[in-house]
């Protein structure tokens, strides 16, 4: 392989480029066995050629990805040509369209990252985009020729990438949304002139239904917590990871909050009067305000008094302040699995259709119970998306609109009872209309 610090000695002896120049030069960095190895400018080898870039005085070599040397010459074409448009005047350039400024996808897409880092978005948002933004690099640098530059992701060119994904519609979908993200991105900065991907039809979702648990599935499974980390058939819920297990349940159940959120959830946020703070909440003409969700008395004490592992870090109640968020997660993905399966075993009425296939029951059903409970008993939905902490009173609309209608056909039918009480005549009710029982007391001591 070519030495990289005599390449570039040599690169620049034979430029001869003063400080203020620029430009870009093609050469073959020689396999070991190469027979032209020492002359980076044997053309007719397969070796892997670079782009040797020089400007104003600094140098940086970067692969063409490919062992043409033609194709590699009409990427480095591109670049003078984008180092040409730089020497116009001001008013030249502001009259060029911004497409044309030559910029590189791969700078684009780490400036977008940095961005993205830079607001905070969670980490698991930002592994997301990274790799959308890596798959699209990838097929860019497959093509032929390969696309280099931000101004050749033309509608055509994004269309054909688009046509080759795979997998479900809803993974498609919200890939779409973030390649919308990052040309926004790119047009903010006078990059490109147009969103490429906004031209380009989304396919719509899969909305999942919204299933949250019975109050019968949801005591089920807290029983189950009794068996679950027990040997034998016997009833069990003194250890350390029952106790632990029942106690996170609890607390995705009555305070709504996301899995990651629960279990990484620091001991400072429970209040002595047994609220649980969320979030800050912004309001018009003050900066924030806090938002705080109650928890039944008994569920506070028994996340006060959850027990540690060998692993937990004495300012949370699950977490051990270490790993990452994803990764909690996944470790209480795994002990819901084990619960729901004990669950399945000693409640199969519960958990099992007629056809003998498993109900749906995964851990963000909880935070759907959290939801639906309240909507069915009357709390506004403004009030219940404060709750969730969603942006915007549309999306928990979006999330939950069967569980709003059966509220206003349960209203209706309230309606009814006090029309025939005066005397007047009310339409039959519609099939559609809710059948649910009151709620029942549990062994909690509170509604289940």
């Amino acid at each position: 392989m070519l030495d990289v610090s005599q390449d570039d000695e040599s690169l620049r002896a034979h430029n001869l480029h003063d400080e203020n120049s620029k430009t870009v030069t093609v050469y073959s960095r020689h396999k070991p066995g190469c027979a032209n190895k020492g002359n980076p400018y044997w053309r007719r080898c397969r070796c892997t050629k670079y782009l040797y870039i020089y400007k104003n005085g600094a140098s940086r070599q970067i692969s063409a990805r490919t062992r043409s040397w033609e194709k590699a010459e009409q990427k480095a074409q591109k670049i003078r040509e984008s180092f040409e448009l730089v020497k116009q005047s001001p008013r030249e350039l502001r009259s060029q369209p911004p497409a044309q400024t030559g910029v590189e996808i791969r700078h684009a897409a780490e400036d977008f990252l940095k961005e993205i880092a830079r607001l905070n978005r969670e980490e698991a948002t930002r592994k997301k985009y990274k790799l959308t933004l890596d798959r699209l690099s990838n097929w860019c640098a497959a093509q032929t020729p390969p696309v280099f530059l931000l101004a050749e992701l033309d509608v055509p060119t994004l269309r054909r990438w688009i046509l080759s994904w795979t997998g479900a519609p809803t993974t498609r979908h919200n890939q779409h949304q973030r390649l919308i993200a990052f040309f926004y991105f790119c047009l903010g900065q006078g990059w490109i002139k147009e969103n490429p991907a906004k031209k380009i039809k989304n396919v719509p979702a899969d909305q999942d239904e919204t299933l949250p648990f019975t109050r019968e599935q949801f005591e089920a499974l807290l029983e189950a917590t009794f068996y679950y980390d027990g040997r034998g058939s016997e009833r069990n819920g003194a250890t350390t990871n029952s106790r632990r297990a029942r106690a996170y349940l609890k607390l995705l159940r009555w305070s709504g909050l996301r899995a990651g959120d629960a279990a990484c959830l620091p001991k400072s946020k429970l209040r002595d009067d047994d609220s649980l703070f969320l979030y800050q909440a912004k309001v018009k003409g003050k900066s924030s305000a806090p938002v705080y969700v109650l928890l039944p008395p008994d569920v506070a004490d028994e996340l006060r008094d959850v027990p540690p592992n060998s692993v937990t870090h004495p300012d949370y109640f699950f977490w051990s302040g270490r790993s990452k968020r994803k990764s909690e997660v996944s470790s209480w993905e795994r002990v819901f699995g084990k619960v729901v399966r004990k669950a399945q075993e000693k409640f199969p009425n519960l958990f099992i259709d007629a056809g003998g296939q498993a109900k749906p029951a995964h851990l963000h059903m909880l935070r759907d119970t959290f939801a639906v409970e309240y909507l069915l008993a009357g709390m506004p939905l403004e009030e219940v998306s404060r709750l969730l902490g969603h942006s915007s009173v549309v999306i928990t609309q979006k999330h939950y609109a069967p569980w709003v209608l059966q509220r206003q056909q349960r209203l209706a039918a309230s309606q009814r009872a006090a029309w025939t009480a005066m005397g007047m005549r009310a339409a039959p009710m519609s099939k559609e209309s809710d059948q649910r029982p009151a709620p029942k007391r549990t062994a909690l001591g509170h509604p289940s």
